[in-house]
Order: C-alpha cells, then sequence, then structure tokens
C-alpha cells in the first residue's frame, strides 16, 4: 500500500465509522417496534401477570392460619402466546402496523397501572385485543399473497376471457387491499383502545385511594371497625 492510499484510507475512516452507525441505526429502527413490543410484553409478565397470577392461586386456610401459596404462570404462559403471535404478524410489516401493535401493548399496559381495580378485566381485554389484532395482519398477509399469485388464465375458464379476468382480480384486490388497510390503520385499532377507555372509565374513581385493588378496598373496609 503506498503512501497515498493509507493517507486517503486514514482520511476515509471517520466516513466508514458514520455509515457503520447509520446502518446500526437503521437496523435497530427497523425492529424497533418489535423490541418496544417484548419490553412491555416482559414487563406486564414480571408485575402484572405476576400479581394476577398470585391472587388467582392463592388459597387461604381456616381460623386465620394464614394461606398457601400456589405458582402457576399461567398468565405469564399467555402474554407469551400472545406476544410470539404478535412478532410473527408484524415480521417485515411496513410502518404503521408494527408501530400500531407496539401502541396498543403500551396504552394496554398503561391502562392496566393506572386502574388496579380493573386489571384483571383490562388484561384479558389487552390479550384478546392483541391476538385479535395480530390475526387480522396474519389473515390480511396470506389473502394478499395468495391473490399475488393467481393468474388471469387460472380463472378465465370461469370469468370468459383472460382479459375480462385480469380486470376483475385486479378491481378486486385494489378493493380487498384497501379494505384491509382500512381495518389494520383504523378499525380494529379503534376498536381497541376504545375498549380500553371503556373498561379503564367502567367504574367510579375511588376518591380516597384511587389506586387501590378491590382486595387492598375490601380489606380497609373489613379493618375499620377492629381499629
Amino acid at each position: 500500500m503506498s503512501f497515498d492510499q493509507l493517507n486517503t484510507f486514514i482520511l476515509d475512516i471517520p466516513i466508514y465509522i458514520i455509515n457503520g452507525l447509520l446502518w446500526l441505526l437503521y437496523a435497530v429502527a427497523s425492529v424497533l417496534p418489535a423490541l418496544v413490543s417484548m419490553g412491555i410484553a416482559g414487563v406486564m409478565m414480571l408485575v402484572v401477570d405476576d400479581a394476577v397470577q398470585k391472587l388467582a392461586s392463592a388459597r387461604p386456610l381456616r381460623d386465620g392460619r394464614g394461606g398457601i401459596q400456589t405458582s402457576p404462570k399461567t398468565s405469564q404462559i399467555v402474554t407469551g402466546i400472545v406476544l410470539a403471535l404478535w412478532l410473527v404478524a408484524q415480521w417485515g410489516m411496513g410502518a404503521p402496523v408494527p408501530w400500531i401493535g407496539a401502541a396498543m401493548w403500551i396504552a394496554g399496559l398503561l391502562a392496566i397501572l393506572a386502574v388496579p381495580a380493573q386489571r384483571f378485566t383490562l388484561l384479558n381485554g389487552v390479550k384478546v385485543g392483541i391476538i385479535t389484532y395480530a390475526l387480522a395482519v396474519i389473515i390480511s398477509r396470506i389473502y394478499l399473497a395468495y391473490t399475488s399469485q393467481i393468474t388471469p388464465e387460472e380463472w378465465a375458464a370461469l370469468l370468459g376471457s383472460a382479459d375480462a379476468a385480469a380486470q376483475i382480480i385486479a378491481n378486486t384486490r385494489a378493493n380487498t387491499t384497501t379494505i384491509a388497510l382500512w381495518a389494520l390503520w383504523l378499525v380494529v385499532p379503534l376498536g381497541y383502545f376504545s375498549m380500553l377507555a371503556q373498561q379503564t372509565f367502567i367504574n367510579p374513581v375511588s376518591l380516597t385511594n384511587p389506586f387501590a385493588t378491590y382486595e387492598q378496598m375490601l380489606l380497609s373496609l373489613r379493618d375499620r371497625g377492629g381499629r
């Protein structure tokens, strides 16, 4: 390597570094919605699922002798299944679908944390809503992929001619794509966020302890007379 080539290489090092950082940034940005969804699901497993599972599996003993606690992981497993289904559904999808899904995870967790008294209902609603959205994405992708492989010649026997078949297939695909986009970008997410809002505000907020669970409210009422 000559001196001029070495000098040029040294001068180009900052460009290589910047290009590498930009490539890394673009790579992270492309999977950022999935990373956000995974992070929120992890928090949900550790905080919400764990608390709900402990409450569901608690078995009090008689005469105030304490209780026993089993430790199944059903709620955490369900969250893991929902996350896996969503990651499969959003893989390779362009914006805004992956970000809509990530927003659904974030909004669901915030709603559950903001209204602990509704956490069981909200937790189930969040999982059902995300599963519904994931299935809608998967079904729309399968349909569009299938119709893209159909040739006009395959439909010509039913529709009379290849030209007529091509026109019908093009119109049908355009209409179906429009409906799918409306469903994935607006209808299903709007139904999900509407469900969150309804479940969050379905009961009046406690004026004394707005972040208390039903269990804490009942304990407070039962212990009041003995204090």
